[in-house]
């Protein structure tokens, strides 16, 4: 018997795959990166009979497609590294859906055990799942485990050892499609048959009708006829484009999906007597209607920034209260021996700049908890099914919905989600309509703003400012298109069941989130702080932050182009340059040239009106992002050519809609 067992773990994000492993492994995981990229990596070990078996937890993917950086590290380990068994964990509340993948197992050749997970789940819905039906339907061996109970965790080590060991021989099925669909595949098998291909045939096939990027590229610098292969891949395409009114790989994954589904069907049994419409279906058709959905949307996010506010005041306060009063006191009082300009940065600069970002951790860090809410309890998956069709009036699809939803929370984040969709035009698209979905950093911009403007009014004017990014964005969205015209592709999505939030799992996220904010601001924003305070200093024997100091004389040379607006202060026009490597750094800039929160918030109210500090929140809201969304575009689009015609665009709308804001406002106020 083998000594030592190899197992890799498959499936798709949030199925319970990593729960499984420490399930099985207990406390020996180890957390790494995989080589040569910063995709996760994790591994555990145990010993089972005198067996030591290593666990290898690859990234959750929903494919293996080489569209996104997760897909293709899954792919190259299962297509390349060595391994005895192969786990597919299935999320048997969404059958239909994970078995997309386990068909695309099956394509490479690869024999996986099926691990039916959250079978607790499925049968408090009043269902259960047949393993019969399954291991006939796919010819796999079938084990159902519940990770949080660590149920069936034994037998599931026992079936990894007799696969490995060869005592079971799952037997597998060779997914077959529709007529149309099997014919193109057969051609193109003739078409490679004396061609030297590494991989399983039909698979390598498939993988050419679905335009997979890397295969096509192996294809074409390897197959001896390549020239004669996509010749016939076009006739093809042209044809079945044509006869089923879509492209070729939407086509080909429907085929997919529908094959899954209908085992799904065959599996899932119902136990116990139902109402022919579930509660949670009469919910779903009031939520995703668009003329109830839209509204219910809207409120949603309306309260999501009122108990934002509501709830994180008095934490701001006392975070004031620390960096604007205690601490330079402190400073003041026993650190009297250093000199006059040490005291001066570490007040003015350092505690200003920092404090006055810091000030906003509660808002954030409430905002986050939320959104993380909406995400475990199945509203945002709902929320991206209710506007697929919105999007389609401007050139885009659901698939565009995900990223700018993220866009919310970091825009950086919402680029590199882009990576995801199939087509690269309507990618390059979103990736470049992203920066106008007002992220969290620019959140604390607004909240000075309002508070010396409109408390009254506060969550109506951010929540309209964060609107108009949006419609701002979804317009620039329809204009690209009209340019770059390319058919949508389909956007599937399957809604997860209501549950009440898993709040370890809510407040881990969240403090993930909180904790990357106050790394930036005791990085960046300390690094900035620094520096401008030093700008404001120079030259020696200057009075601080005066218009006579470095900073004074670059704010003054730039303020003509906002006059037009109504600023013709020189320093909210300084905090908007640093701004472009931060948003948070806007109001750290605020802060250092006037002093605390509080200052900033009595400053402002006597430079700016309300008309001006309205156009000055929107174009903040539209000018450039922060330097890592710029470099994100550049990384994603493989040009500077477009985060350049971004930036242009962005300066230039930016200034026209203030301009505009602020002469409408004039006529309001």
């Amino acid at each position: 018997m083998k000594k030592n067992i190899k197992v890799a773990i498959a499936g798709n994000p949030n199925v319970g795959k990593t729960a499984i492993m420490n399930a099985l492994a207990g406390t020996n995981e180890k957390i790494g990166n995989w080589p040569g990229v910063t995709v996760q990596k994790k591994t555990g070990k145990y010993n089972f009979r005198g067996v030591d078996i290593e666990l290898i937890d690859l990234p959750g993917i929903y494919s293996l497609t080489s569209y996104t950086l997760e897909e293709r590290v899954a792919r190259n380990f299962l297509l390349k590294e060595d391994y005895d068994v192969v786990l597919d964990i299935v999320d048997v509340t969404l059958l239909g859906r994970n078995l997309y993948l386990t068909l695309e197992l099956l394509e490479m050749g690869i024999k996986p055990v099926l691990v039916l997970n959250k079978i607790d789940e499925l049968e408090n819905t009043g269902y259960s799942i047949d393993e019969k039906v399954l291991e006939k339907a796919l010819k796999l061996p079938v084990v159902s485990v519940s990770a949080t109970k660590k149920k069936g965790l034994e037998e599931l080590s026992e079936t990894i050892l007799r696969v490995a060991t060869g005592d079971l021989k799952p037997e597998g099925i060779v997914p077959a499609y529709s007529e149309d669909l099997e014919n193109a595949i057969s051609l193109l098998l003739l078409k490679i048959k004396e061609e030297n291909i590494p991989y399983n045939r039909r698979w390598f096939v498939i993988k050419l009708l679905e335009n997979d990027p890397e295969i096509v590229e192996e294809a074409k610098k390897k197959l001896v006829f390549a020239d004669e292969v996509f010749k016939e891949i076009e006739i093809v395409k042209s044809t079945l484009e044509r006869k089923h009114k879509c492209d070729l790989p939407s086509y080909v994954a429907r085929e997919r999906f529908n094959f899954a589904s209908q085992i799904a069907r065959k599996a899932i049994k119902n136990v116990v007597e139902l109402p022919l419409e579930r509660i949670s279906d009469k919910i779903d058709k009031f939520v995703t209607h668009p003329l109830s959905g839209i509204p219910i949307f809207f409120f949603i996010m309306w309260l999501v920034f009122k108990l934002t506010f509501y709830w994180s005041a008095p934490i701001s306060d006392f975070i004031d209260s620390i960096f604007g009063e205690l601490l330079p006191e402190v400073v003041s009082k026993y650190l009297s021996f250093l000199p006059d300009f040490a005291i001066s940065l570490i007040n003015d600069g350092v505690l200003a700049g920092v404090g006055a970002v810091m000030v906003f951790l509660p808002v954030l860090g409430i905002l986050y908890l939320l959104m993380s809410i909406l995400e475990d309890t199945g509203y945002m998956a709902r929320a991206a099914a209710l506007w697929d069709n919105f999007m389609r009036l401007f050139g885009l699809s659901g698939a565009s919905v995900i990223p700018m939803i993220l866009g919310f929370g970091c825009n950086v984040p919402a680029v590199y989600a882009t990576r995801a969709m199939r087509s690269s035009t309507e990618r390059l698209i979103t990736m470049l309509i992203i920066p106008w979905v007002s992220c969290s950093a620019r959140l604390p911009v607004y909240t000075v703003f309002v508070a010396a403007f409109f408390r009254e009014y506060q969550s109506l004017v951010i929540f309209s400012l964060y609107l108009a990014g949006v419609f701002l964005a979804l317009f620039l969205a329809l204009v690209l298109s009209r340019f770059f015209h390319q058919e949508g592709e389909e956007f599937f999505i399957e809604l997860p069941a209501y549950k009440l939030p898993a709040w370890n799992v809510i407040f881990n996220q969240t403090w993930i989130e909180v904790r990357e904010f106050v790394y930036k601001a005791g990085t960046v924003i300390f690094a900035v702080s620094v520096f401008i305070w030093a700008l404001a200093t120079l030259p020696a024997g200057v009075e601080y932050a005066s218009e006579n100091s470095l900073i004074g004389h670059v704010g003054k040379f730039l303020v003509p182009l906002f006059e037009p607006f109504g600023i013709d202060d020189w320093k909210p026009v300084v905090a908007l340059i640093f701004g472009a490597l931060a948003k948070e750094v806007v109001v750290g800039t605020l802060g250092t040239l006037y002093g605390s929160e509080e200052n900033v918030t009595h400053a402002l109210s006597h430079v700016f009106t309300p008309e001006s500090a309205l156009a000055y929140m929107v174009f903040t809201l539209l000018y450039i992002p922060c330097v890592a969304t710029i470099a994100a575009i550049k990384q994603e689009s493989g040009s500077w050519k477009w985060p350049v015609f971004s930036v242009v665009i962005e300066l230039t709308t930016a200034w026209m809609v203030a301009f505009v804001v602020y002469n409408i406002a004039k006529l309001v106020f």
